[in-house]
């Protein structure tokens, strides 16, 4: 059958293979289908699909102590202790941080697009998740001016405000997350 119609109406292709193999070879190592991946692929594939979870938990979990960390200082302010040390650290924790949730944020469309073959923010998880980093990226803005005015009440209290919506934002974007992994 020389690239006709078969009987079942499919076109035979063997003129076609062009592999060099004998016709039984053929018939014991066919040709995947189109789309079709082997087992290490797949295994690949899943496991690089947690890799952008697994980058977001951490960040989540230092967010969370960044956040304790910075209700510290807020009330040792408010007593009048000191806060240097406290604020130092609050401060490279924070760059720290911003850098982990950015990397992670940037992780979560490549995984989507190649590790799982989902269109890219096709869910709520993605707006949200952006939504998230926009408030992660203020909330470290504020920081920084803080820093360069360290009196300015307003920076202080614009900074606590977008921090706390920032994390509780981004653990209902974990939330959302759960449906898209394999």
């Amino acid at each position: 059958m020389d690239g006709r119609i078969h009987r079942s109406g499919k076109m035979d292709t063997s003129i076609l293979d062009f592999t060099l193999r004998p016709d039984n070879a053929a018939a014991r190592h066919p040709h995947p289908a189109p789309g079709a991946r082997n087992r290490r692929e797949t295994d690949l594939s899943t496991i690089s699909a947690f890799i952008h979870p697994a980058v977001q938990t951490v960040s989540l979990i230092l967010g969370l102590f960044l956040l304790a960390l910075g209700l510290r200082i807020r009330k040792s302010r408010q007593s009048g202790a000191q806060t240097a040390r406290l604020s130092s650290l609050h401060m490279r924790l924070g760059r720290c941080f911003t850098a982990l949730i950015a990397g992670g944020y940037l992780i979560g469309p490549i995984g989507m697009r190649y590790a799982l073959g989902e269109p890219v923010f096709a869910s709520a998880h993605g707006y949200f998740g952006t939504l998230a980093l926009a408030l992660f990226l203020g909330t470290a803005y504020l920081g920084r001016k803080l820093r360069l005015a360290p009196d300015s009440e307003d920076f202080r209290q614009i900074h606590v405000f977008c921090a706390f919506i920032a994390v509780f934002v981004s653990l209902a974007v974990a939330i959302l997350g759960f449906q898209l992994l394999p």
